[in-house]
């Protein structure tokens, strides 16, 4: 048995071990939930990078980007109507500036209707080599413009249409489909705004 003098050192000893065990212990818990924490913030970062990959795996289709594209175009059509002057520069612009890849745009038109849905003026605007190129559709007598399933059934359906492939002889002359949107103003078709997409047979 310690004697009594060596008592108070003893218990100042055990005192100091006993709190040096729980600094440890402490210590050792501490260092535990940190792991634990590294390790779910490795988790949460891998299943975000995860989902933001699978998010990269959507395959846009160059129908997909022709429909998005044209369609922002018609609604500048509505909103601010074509006229005969200012049309064939705007359909210029458009491939200039939105119509990019530029080999999903081949060519586009806006046809100008009366009335009586007939074309009264259809400015096509297409790519030859680094230049863009333009010929009146509605002009051509030989095209055959109002007899045209691009135009026609955008008219008839009162909706958005993909023609099938088509040798566009007289128009593009290449083989391609048509994306053809009808401007609707007031309720009535004032016009049918196009882009061609070149393809194969």
């Amino acid at each position: 048995m310690p004697s009594v003098c060596f008592k108070p050192a003893l218990e100042t000893i055990t005192l100091l071990v006993v709190t040096d065990l729980k600094e440890t212990k402490g210590y050792i818990v501490q260092k535990l939930i940190m792991r634990k924490l590294n390790f779910l913030f490795v988790i949460i970062i891998s299943v975000l990078l995860f989902l933001s990959s699978c998010k990269n795996d959507v395959v846009i289709t160059p129908e997909q980007t022709v429909e998005t594209t044209l369609n922002e175009f018609v609604s500048t059509l509505v909103s601010i109507p074509p006229t005969s002057a200012d049309v064939s520069n705007r359909v210029k612009q458009y491939l200039q500036t939105k119509g990019y890849p530029t080999n999903y745009f081949y060519g586009s038109t806006v046809t100008l209707l009366d009335s009586l849905g007939v074309a009264t003026y259809s400015p096509y605007w297409y790519r030859n080599v680094d230049t863009l190129m333009m010929v009146d559709l509605a002009a051509d007598t030989s095209y055959h413009i109002n007899t045209q399933t691009w135009l026609r059934q955008a008219i008839d359906s009162r909706n958005a249409i993909w023609t099938a492939p088509y040798f566009d002889a007289g128009g593009g002359n290449i083989w391609m489909k048509t994306r053809s949107v009808p401007v609707v103003v007031n309720g009535k078709i004032i016009a049918v705004a196009t882009t061609d997409l070149p393809t194969t047979p």
